[in-house]
């Protein structure tokens, strides 16, 4: 009798209750859905044994038990949880961290089935429902703009064999070196996430959607921490707060961010405080600065008035092009580009040294940062030359010159990566064709004979923008 009553003195059932509801959702947060609805039955069965199935909780553990039914998926096992949960509390809601339109859906169906009255519901939009058995990978619909100032609402689906510990958004605001991770919470296979608002700054901001395992490692995302997916800020929200940080010997303030209510996020590599730093303005100037090599398709005569026989690929070994441009928006850019190539190996006597000419040059990238691939195109006037060995050298004398233009038209691709908030790595392959709409240019004896054909340069610089 003694042992049996210390056994009912330290007997707490409703706190076994709560504890196996809260081991249950940190299961299920985790996709472990077979250990959530093992913990929720046990939960149940204590319930039951206490003589406690009226009991509010277990009103809770129905419910919760449907929630994790419905992301199985297995429908009529959520309707009939939660059938049996209204039964016990009529007014019973989905928590916020868990809602969704289907599930407000299903719980209110329930909720009319069972003669329980809740109270009146607020309208919702119901979306569509996901297949989940139709999902692969993670999937995600990358967003390119967004209003400056507001929060920015997404959503994920993962397939059910992607074993994650947690999928998050990791976001990087302009001029950050480090990536904010802001987490996403699981309705089914459906994940729901936010980018706080006073994230939402400048002119852009880098994001990628990732599931992860318990290490902290990608398994499955869209985008990278090196190939982030890129979001316009269009013009919306207050000024951002600017914090000085004396301290920093370098001058540049560290990115700081405080955590936003209603979402959970953490800085990897920064500060948590009050503040984000203030972004970079959109820059209106571009000032580019690139090098490299040229190669060509020469036809004609050269210009010490040798006849180019052999076919007929010609060399313009160093080019360098200054570039001065106008944004007019954060994907295209106006300006003017200056190509200098110097036709270095000729060594026929009286060769020209230099080929000078100017361009008018249109940039557009495909992203709306202005980050990634990107085309062009460019007219201008100005000679191209090439060097090219000759079928009839004199002694010393094997490397001519072939000048192309005068009327250069061409275009070009390239791939440009920020390296900072106003610095970007520029690679571009420039074609031009030269067309030679007069045939000399300059008085004789010191005339250059013009012709046509194509030549490319590859380059490599720096565009800064201003």
């Amino acid at each position: 009798m003694l042992l049996c009553g210390i056994r009912t003195v330290h007997a707490d059932p409703k706190g076994d209750i709560q504890a196996k509801l809260k081991e249950a959702m940190e299961s299920y947060d985790l996709i472990e859905y077979d250990a959530a609805k093992k913990s929720l039955n046990q939960a149940i069965a204590i319930a039951k044994k206490s003589r406690l199935e009226k009991d509010p909780l277990v009103a809770r553990a129905y419910l919760d038990l449907g929630i994790v039914a419905f992301a199985v998926p297995d429908l009529e096992g959520a309707k009939v949880s939660f059938l049996s949960a209204v039964q016990i509390d009529p007014k019973i809601q989905i928590d916020a961290a868990y809602k969704s339109p289907e599930l407000a859906k299903l719980l209110d169906e329930a909720r009319s089935e069972a003669g329980g009255s809740g109270g009146a519901a607020a309208v919702e939009v119901v979306e569509p429902s996901v297949d989940c058995k139709s999902v692969k990978g993670l999937q995600h619909t990358i967003i390119d703009t967004a209003k400056g100032g507001s929060p920015l609402a997404m959503e994920a689906l993962l397939a059910s064999d992607v074993k994650a510990a947690k999928v998050a958004i990791m976001y990087r605001v302009e001029g950050a070196t480090e990536f904010t991770e802001a987490k996403m919470t699981a309705q089914g296979c459906k994940y729901s996430g936010s980018i706080p608002a006073r994230a939402i700054k400048g002119a852009v901001l880098h994001y990628y959607v990732a599931a992860f395992d318990g290490n902290g490692k990608p398994i499955a995302a869209k985008g990278s921490a090196g190939s982030p997916n890129i979001i316009e800020i269009t013009a919306g929200g207050a000024a951002a707060v600017v914090k000085d940080d004396s301290e920093n010997p370098v001058g540049t303030p560290k990115p700081i961010v405080k955590e936003s209510s209603g979402g959970s996020e953490s800085t990897s590599g920064g500060e948590v405080g009050g503040t984000v730093e203030a972004p970079h303005k959109a820059p209106k100037l571009l000032i580019g600065l690139s090098g490299g090599t040229g190669f060509g398709y020469v036809t004609g005569t050269t210009e010490g008035a040798n006849t180019v026989k052999n076919c007929c690929i010609g060399n313009s070994w160093a080019v360098i092009t200054p570039e001065l441009g106008y944004y007019v928006n954060a994907q295209t850019s106006v300006g003017i580009a200056v190509r200098l190539g110097f036709p270095i190996g000729a060594n026929v006597d009286g060769h020209a040294t230099l080929a000078p000419a100017g361009l008018l040059r249109i940039r557009h990238a495909f992203s709306p940062g202005g980050e990634g691939a990107h085309v062009m195109g460019q007219l201008g006037a100005g000679i191209v030359r090439n060097t090219i060995k000759l079928d009839n050298p004199v002694a010393g004398m094997d490397t001519d010159v072939v000048a192309q233009g005068p009327l250069l038209i061409g275009g070009g691709i390239g791939y440009s990566k920020r390296v900072s908030g106003s610095v970007m790595f520029v690679v571009d392959l420039s074609l031009l064709a030269g067309l030679a709409v007069i045939d000399h240019l300059g008085a004789a004896p010191n005339e250059t004979a013009l012709n046509s054909g194509l030549s490319g340069d590859l380059s490599l610089g720096l565009a800064f923008g201003l």
